[in-house]
């Protein structure tokens, strides 16, 4: 039997032909799970939400709803009921009105849609209040009513975009842990929106993370925190120490300048990102670890403090539970246990295009001229990728350089670099490391030595 309520295959939306805001999703949700879509502004999590409430139509693929394709049909044709991030309640009807109005649209009988409002008040806790005007609620109150508005016409999944934004965080806290109670008494399922991690970890029986209108990984929180799939989940989710190393034989990876010993077992030469947390950092004293440190800044956080130290060219974060001063000298341990280790994603910086009759080559997003050699047995015709490297690259200001442009929308730090994810101006994606930090959404153009550049005939 299959369990699954939501189903999205291969769907893809954009607004600008040629740039797609969602690119061929496919995810499965279960009846009665809370999932949360979690990512930076911009990354596709609304749409994907609006898509399946309804308001936004799919370019292609299904959304299926017990195996039957609803993607083409409007929001009042489907048993899904949303909740807005400005909670879209009516000022002009009191708080009983609010949430019986689609009942009221529905033409049922008033004693049924007053049994009905009344269960609902009493799911958010706000019974008494049906007389009430809206104005004359709090923030976290309009959005129970806004939840209760969504529940009584009992739909089958509840969608929550970003709805506790407006609050503040004590307010926050109070309201995940109402909508997770909700949850579990109503055994609805829930599909929330939020950009925020600590309200996804606290609220979700599955997080799926999105960046760029792609899944870059889903599963329960503690696996998203614990084992990220990549270096933007890792980086993106909580704070993380991230290096860049190779694995030297078994159960064994070299990174940060040292050789550690871990619990992944991976062929040996497999390049990696290792990830370590800050609170599982192991600090003593200086000639009894892996590493030599000096500490570089403390940070008082409460329950810890927050420790910045440097290792040669590598900086560790790590959490500790006495004050160290700057200057000092420590020694620095992984756990074992502590280190995940990514494989390196070979596919980045990969384009495919088609030679010409002069010899360069034509890419979706600029044309190169292969180096003499690299190509020695390519035709007019036919098709080839170029790659590169993100450490062969660098980034310049002057917009007249390079052989690409676009805005850095992504930075990560690689223990002693820091790595960027460049959007290109048709949305392409360019990886580059470097050692100066830019800022989100400068401006620059991507230099490269073209004998760098790899060069392989696909046809």
């Amino acid at each position: 039997m299959n369990e699954n309520i939501l189903e999205l295959r291969s769907v893809t939306k954009s607004y600008v032909p040629g740039i797609n805001v969602i690119e061929d999703m496919n995810l499965s949700i279960r009846k009665g799970e809370l999932v949360t879509f979690l990512g930076p502004s911009g990354c596709g999590k609304t749409t994907t939400l609006r898509m399946i409430g309804g308001f936004d139509l799919p370019d292609s693929g299904e959304i299926l709803l017990h195996g039957q394709d609803i993607g083409q049909l409007p929001p009042d044709k489907r048993p899904i009921n949303t909740v807005f991030q400005k909670y879209a309640l009516f000022p002009f009807l009191n708080i009983y009105d609010n949430i019986a109005f689609g009942l009221k649209q529905r033409r049922m009988d008033k004693e049924l849609i007053r049994q009905k409002v009344r269960h609902a008040l009493s799911v958010v806790d706000l019974e008494g209040f049906e007389k009430r005007s809206v104005d004359s609620l709090s923030g976290g109150q309009q959005q129970r009513v806004a939840v209760a508005r969504a529940i009584v016409n009992e739909p089958e999944i509840l969608l929550l975009d970003e709805p506790l934004s407006a609050l503040d965080h004590k307010m926050r806290l109070e309201m995940q842990a109402e909508i997770r109670d909700m949850h579990d008494n109503l055994g609805m399922t829930f599909i929330y929106v939020t950009h925020d991690q600590e309200e996804a970890m606290n609220l979700s029986d599955r997080i799926v993370v999105m960046a760029n209108g792609v899944i870059q990984q889903e599963g329960a929180p503690e696996d998203i925190y614990d084992r990220p799939a990549n270096i933007f989940v890792a980086d993106f989710i909580g704070t993380s120490n991230i290096f860049a190393g190779v694995v030297t034989e078994k159960r064994r990876a070299r990174f940060a300048g040292s050789v550690f010993k871990t619990d992944t077992e991976l062929p040996p030469g497999t390049r990696v990102e290792a990830m370590i947390r800050p609170e599982n950092v192991s600090i003593t004293g200086p000639d009894q670890a892996a590493l030599k440190a000096t500490v570089t800044n403390d940070i008082y956080k409460g329950a810890y403090h927050e420790i910045t130290a440097e290792s040669g060219n590598y900086e560790v974060c790590a959490h500790y539970r006495k004050k160290l001063m700057p200057g000092s000298q420590i020694g620095i341990d992984f756990p074992r246990e502590s280190i995940h280790l990514m494989p390196h994603d070979m596919d980045m910086n990969v384009f495919e295009g088609i030679m010409n009759d002069d010899g360069s080559v034509d890419f979706s997003y600029f044309s190169l001229a292969p180096t003499q050699g690299s190509l020695p047995y390519a035709k007019p015709g036919m098709k080839v990728a170029v790659s590169f490297e993100p450490s062969d690259a660098d980034l310049s200001d002057d917009q007249e350089a390079g052989f690409a442009r676009g805005n850095i929308d992504t930075i990560i730090y690689i223990g002693d670099h820091y790595t960027y994810i460049v959007r290109g101006d048709n949305d392409e994606e360019y990886y580059v490391d470097d050692d100066w930090l830019w800022n989100m959404g400068d401006r620059v153009s991507i230099e490269i030595d073209p004998m760098k550049f790899r060069w392989k005939i696909i046809e």
